[in-house]
Formats: structure tokens, sequence, C-alpha cells
């Protein structure tokens, strides 16, 4: 009977009972679990958070009220871990997936390349950022189908070239511009479409040419003039060419760290060898 009035023997049942309860249960709680925390940091993104949409500052009650809430989703967020919710959810998996690359990517997003770094991508890719050919240009619209043949489309041109035959007479109607005045290659392609201002390159300047074909059908075209184009400077492409370096390390440290978490897996496909 002494023996039960140990202070030692109570402590030691008391933790049986509880070892007992859970083993019973089937419950696996680690305390730590339990215990929330806002500290100042938490706080201070809370009013952050308010003074962004509400463009002043919270008041006492107000706070209040975010800690609640913060508290409140806490308390649901990690009983909904205790249940699996998590668990085959696409919206949820494709958040993690979204917030893992993001994670990922933060150090390609931090860095600020230098001017030799640039300078060296730009030397790599100097097509990307040449300055296009200007055109000064007129056209005239056959139509998607003429029925002109190619001796007469010859006829046609001797006759605009000598002047005999007016532009206005033959061409079909079109909301299209019968003129352009220093227009580059790439304004010219988003109006009539990549191979007609890719043909344009071919032509020589002083004389109707053609057919080219359009997105819309067949031209004929005589440029005025033509401003060659010329290989872009870091500083008139700077921004430009950083966007594309930052996407092209984005991209190169997504993919070693993707091939760093796959290593860890042993990944098996139904019907793939």
């Amino acid at each position: 009977m002494k023996l039960l009035k140990e202070p030692l023997v109570h402590f030691l049942g008391g933790a049986l009972l509880v070892f007992g309860f859970f083993w019973a249960t089937g419950t696996n709680r680690d305390p730590a679990d339990y215990e929330i925390t806002i500290g100042e940091t938490d706080i201070k993104r809370l009013k952050t958070g308010w003074v962004q949409n509400f463009r002043r500052a919270p008041t006492q009650a107000e706070l209040n009220g975010l800690i609640d809430q913060e508290i409140k989703e806490e308390i649901y967020y990690r009983e909904a871990l205790r249940l699996g919710l998590d668990r085959n959810d696409p919206l949820i998996r494709r958040r993690l997936f979204t917030k893992m690359r993001f994670l990922d990517n933060q150090e390609a997003s931090d860095d600020n390349p230098s001017d030799a770094v640039l300078q060296k991508w730009l030397d790599d890719h100097p097509e990307k950022y040449a300055q296009s050919s200007l055109y000064d240009l007129e056209q005239v619209y056959l139509g998607q189908s003429p029925a002109t043949d190619k001796q007469s489309i010859s006829t046609i041109l001797d006759g605009l070239n000598q002047g005999t035959i007016e532009p206005n007479a033959i061409q079909q109607a079109i909301s299209l511009p019968a003129q352009l005045n220093q227009t580059d290659s790439f304004k010219i392609a988003l109006q009539f479409g990549e191979t007609f201002a890719a043909g344009l390159s071919a032509i020589p300047t002083g004389q109707w040419q053609g057919p080219i074909q359009s997105g819309f059908g067949q031209h004929l075209v005589k440029i005025t003039a033509k401003t060659p184009g010329k290989a872009a400077v870091l500083d008139s492409v700077r921004q430009a060419v950083t966007n594309d370096w930052r996407a092209a390390q984005t991209a190169r440290l997504e993919e070693a760290a993707f091939n760093n978490y796959r290593s860890q897996y042993d990944i098996k496909v139904a019907d793939r060898e």
C-alpha cells in the first residue's frame, strides 16, 4: 500500500494510461502539432496584408480578428492534414507543384546578370534581337485565287512598271493598307503574315514584282525604299535580353532540381519498359 502512494508510481501509471488510450484509439499525435504560436513576424505579415487591401493600419479589434482568423485557419489546416484531405486532390497537388517550382526558381529570379553575361547571350542569339529591315512599299491585292494566269500577271506587271496600268484599276477590295512607309518586317508580318514579310527580302527595289503570297491571297508588290536591318546593341535591347537570359536560367535550374528529385524515386509505369 505504501508503494501505491509514491509519486513516481502515479507518474508511471498515468503515462501508461495515456499510452494505452492512444494505442487503443489508433491515434499517433505529436504534442508539438497542437502548439500554435503567432509571433511578431506573423502579426507584421497580417498588418501588411491589411494595409495593402485597405490602405490603412488595422484597429486593435480588426487586428484581433485577423489573429483569430489565422489561428482558425491553422487549426483547420492541421486537422485536414491529419485526415489526409490533401491526398489525391488535383487542386492541392497542382498548387504545391507550382509552389515547389517557384521555390526552386528563386535563385534565377534573384540573380542580376552582369553586362558581360548579357552581351554573351546577345552574341549567342544575334538573330533574335537584330533590328529588322524597314520598307517603303506599295501593294496590289489580286485575291485569294486569282483567275489570271502567269502570262496575264506578267502583262499586268509590265503595265504597272511602264505606268500604263494604275494600281487602283486592278486592286481587289481588302482592309489592308495599299502603302507602307518605314515599316519593319515584324509589323508587316502582323498585317500580312510571315510568308509575305519573308518574301520581301528577295524583291529588288524600284519595280513591281510578284505575286507574293500572304495570309489573305496573292499580291503584287513594289518596294520603293529599303533600309537594311542591323545587329542590336545591348543598351537598346537590354530588358529583352535580361528577360530571355533569366527564362533560360529558370528552365536550367528547374530541370536540374527535377532530375535531382527524380533520381531519388523508383518509378514504375504500366506498359512502359
